[in-house]
């Protein structure tokens, strides 16, 4: 969302009719705001961010009681929230919300220096191994050294 924004951001209004329509904020960008405060949520004091949550369920959301369960931090989460953080920063100061940049700039830099000083953190889901049957779907650590690395990169040029 942020990458089309930044491509074309005339393209996108404030009236698509979500509840923070007519904000002043393009409600494309209200979205990615609203994505990026759950990466922030995710993120752990040292800069690491948990892997993945199995929410409890129900209809609405709000009415949902069951346990939710978290993966722990892992390197391909770290770096992918650090990716996000910097682009937001990027789009965010460009428009000139500064504040909240320099708050995703803080989040991206504290995920980098986490996933640099942890490059091999690994977190198979979904396995009676580590005891996380039925978190997720599949095994969210399908990743191999090259594509790790090019995350890496990818964060890098944000």
């Amino acid at each position: 969302m942020l990458l089309a924004y930044r491509e074309l951001p005339q393209a996108f209004t404030d009236d698509y009719n979500i509840p923070e329509s007519g904000n002043g904020i393009p409600d494309i960008l209200d979205e990615a705001m609203w994505g990026i405060a759950w990466l922030k949520r995710m993120q752990n004091a040292d800069g690491s961010v948990l892997s993945l949550v199995g929410l409890a369920s129900a209809s609405p959301p709000s009415a949902a009681t069951g346990k939710s369960y978290y993966g722990p931090a892992n390197t391909i989460a770290t770096i992918t929230a650090a990716k996000a953080f910097a682009l937001g920063a990027i789009v965010f100061y460009e428009r000139g919300e500064k504040t909240y940049a320099s708050e995703l700039y803080t989040a991206a830099t504290k995920a980098w220096t986490w996933a640099n000083a942890h490059p091999d953190s690994l977190f198979h889901n979904n396995s009676s191994t580590n005891g996380s049957s039925g978190l997720g779907a599949g095994d969210q650590e399908d990743e191999t050294d090259y594509t790790r690395l090019g995350h890496f990169m990818n964060a890098a040029l944000y």
